[in-house]
């Protein structure tokens, strides 16, 4: 009985023992790997911090319209009789694109021309008498009227008349002729359409935030997937008096001269609006290492790495401009984070501009 009790004794105190020994000979070689382990430096990517000039731009959609642009229609129905365009003729203002039949519309104004003439030459009658004879005067009047209707009903005519030759109204490119030469055409017949593309419009949306930025002459570029290796350079003509209340966006228009005549109504194309150029350091925003409210970043100083707190003035399309905290020509870690501590001891492989 009283053997047993002596060994529950020494049981727990032979455990401790063998704990204590265990740690005793573990804990030499987990210090020594340790020191091996922080003793080898980590091998990291960085940058060379340096002053750039980075544009400010706003990418947009846009749909391209000519300066200005109609289907041609005739105000008159009747027969065609001659037709001068083909497709996509380049006309100028005023150049006769189709006849319809006239012969009546002429022999009209002819009549009311006649008739003018005759009722000016009673006119001129009854006012010499009038002088002499008190009755004339009321005569007089009633032929005044009737000189002033034909005049009225001859420039009626010669209206009608021109409306049966339709000319271009500006100068510039046509489509499709829709018609031919005998065909019945009235005010809801296609002719053709007249672009003029001398100068190419395109429509796209600004966010709301960048209105007070916005000014009319500022420099647009685009691209269109047409052509992909050309940028073509414009301006900005007009800003929407109203912001769409539904996208909180605001409508502008950006024009660009088509001397070349590359570019047509309704194509796509990708605006970039320049908005202003910033002058700063600036880095990978994958370099920078977020905690609550601050931003952090390593800095390369003696081979070691310093966290270090900066001030971030803008982000730009996968970069950061930094407003504070940072000088041109400090090595910035922008790989390899996530293996390193402060004090770390690192080595730069790798090194981008």
């Amino acid at each position: 009985m009283r053997n047993q009790q002596s060994g529950k004794t020494l049981f727990p105190f032979l455990i401790i023992l063998l704990a204590a020994i265990c740690v005793y000979l573990y804990l030499p070689n987990t210090a020594t790997a340790t020191q091996t382990r922080s003793a080898k430096p980590v091998t990291v990517k960085a940058i060379t911090t340096q002053l750039h000039t980075q544009s400010i731009d706003i990418q947009a959609l846009g749909t391209s319209r000519a300066n200005q642009e109609i289907i041609i229609r005739s105000a008159q129905s009747d027969y065609v009789a001659s037709v001068f365009f083909d497709d996509g003729d380049q006309v100028e203002k005023n150049q006769i694109l189709v006849e319809l039949n006239h012969a009546e519309e002429a022999a009209r104004v002819e009549e009311l021309t006649i008739n003018l003439k005759e009722e000016k030459r009673q006119l001129e009658r009854l006012n010499k008498l009038a002088k002499t004879q008190s009755t004339a005067k009321s005569l007089l009047e009633e032929q005044r009227s009737r000189f002033e209707a034909t005049q009225v009903q001859l420039a009626a005519a010669k209206i009608r008349l021109s409306e049966m030759t339709i000319t271009a109204p500006f100068s510039g490119r046509l489509g499709q002729r829709m018609i031919s030469a005998g065909a019945y055409i009235n005010s809801n017949t296609d002719i053709t359409t007249l672009d003029d593309i001398s100068v190419i419009k395109v429509d796209f949306n600004v966010p709301e935030k960048y209105l007070a930025q916005l000014t009319e002459g500022m420099t647009v570029n685009a691209t269109s997937p047409a052509y992909p290796s050309i940028t073509f350079t414009g301006q900005l003509s007009n800003i929407s008096s109203r912001i769409n209340a539904t996208t909180r966006s605001i409508p502008v228009t950006a024009s660009f001269s088509n001397e070349n005549k590359k570019l047509r109504a309704g194509m796509l194309m990708y605006a970039s609006l320049q908005l202003s150029e910033l002058n700063a350091l600036i880095i990978p925003e994958k370099s920078i290492i977020p905690i609550e409210d601050q931003h952090f970043v390593y800095v390369i100083e003696e081979s070691k790495a310093v966290k270090t707190a900066v001030v971030i003035e803008q982000r730009i399309h996968g970069n950061v401009a930094i407003k504070s905290g940072l000088k041109a020509g400090q090595q910035v870690i922008t790989e390899g984070i996530i293996k390193i501590r402060p004090g770390s001891d690192v080595v730069v492989k790798g090194e981008s501009l």
